[in-house]
């Protein structure tokens, strides 16, 4: 009697979770609110890597350059040329975090194409009939069509869960100390200060223009540095190391729910 009050009752609830699924894949705006967060988060990604490489432009432009009053020679490569290192470090990070923000644009093109849906509608249809019946004669078959069904599942909603919650995380946990637009407003004024780069108002025989120029240029270098190491926190994070962990925490709660409905027997 107990055993069939449970069945019964793991029967309702893979109907309501087959309905709210469904609904979900066909009605619900999760695709168009998932698309939008990672259609911006990649032209934000775009961004700030157009900024990287401009200031890149720009170091590169002044690196040669000598001032000095006569008889001193300072070199203003000296004082750029390790920001321009970790400029191009960071450029390469920029690149895999584009090249995973296209990836997960292709994942939701695939996932969201109607006939992925109709699939995944026509499997969890089959499914719930097969493991309603439950006869004996079907148990391979409801066995496959059961992992195919979640296997569907996941592949359908991970992504857009993935980017709706990289959202949520960045917001209310990451953009008060590494906000990547003040970080990117920061580059784009040390590329602005490098370029305006003018030794016309120097005294010929004084020396003091020229240390105040050092001391500026440093300060700029220490402070856009600081703000491309944020950056570089910010994105590995968000674009890297966040989907690999949602990713399997996801896929190891499916797992959990399948076995607590005995889908393997």
């Amino acid at each position: 009697m107990k055993s069939n009050i449970k069945k019964y009752w793991i029967n309702g609830i893979l109907f309501i979770l087959s309905i709210f699924v469904i609904y979900s894949a066909t009605f619900a705006k999760v695709d168009s609110t998932a698309k939008s967060r990672i259609e911006s988060s990649f032209n934000q990604a775009l961004g700030v890597f157009a900024t990287a490489k401009a200031l890149n432009g720009v170091i590169s432009l002044v690196q040669g350059t000598e001032i000095g009053p006569p008889g001193v020679t300072i070199s203003i490569g000296e004082i750029l040329d390790p920001i321009n290192d970790l400029v191009e470090r960071f450029s390469w990070i920029m690149l895999a975090s584009l090249s995973s923000l296209g990836i997960q644009k292709i994942f939701m093109n695939i996932v969201g194409y109607d006939s992925f849906t109709l699939v995944l509608v026509f499997s969890i249809l089959v499914s719930n009939i097969l493991y309603f019946i439950r006869l004996k004669k079907y148990k391979k078959s409801r066995n496959l069509f059961l992992k195919f069904t979640i296997l569907l599942v996941f592949l359908r909603f991970s992504i857009p869960l993935m980017a709706l919650s990289s959202e949520f995380v960045y917001v209310n946990f990451v953009q008060q100390d590494y906000s990547i637009e003040k970080s990117q407003k920061v580059i784009k004024e040390a590329q602005h200060d490098i370029s305006k780069f003018d030794d016309k108002n120097a005294s010929y025989f004084s020396t003091k223009y020229y240390k105040n120029k050092m001391i500026e240029f440093e300060k700029i270098a220490t402070d856009a540095g600081n703000h491309i190491v944020d950056l570089i926190i910010v994105f590995i994070f968000q674009t890297m190391l966040f989907p690999l962990i949602f990713l399997f925490i996801l896929y190891r709660l499916v797992i959990s729910i399948s076995h607590s409905f005995n889908f393997t027997v």
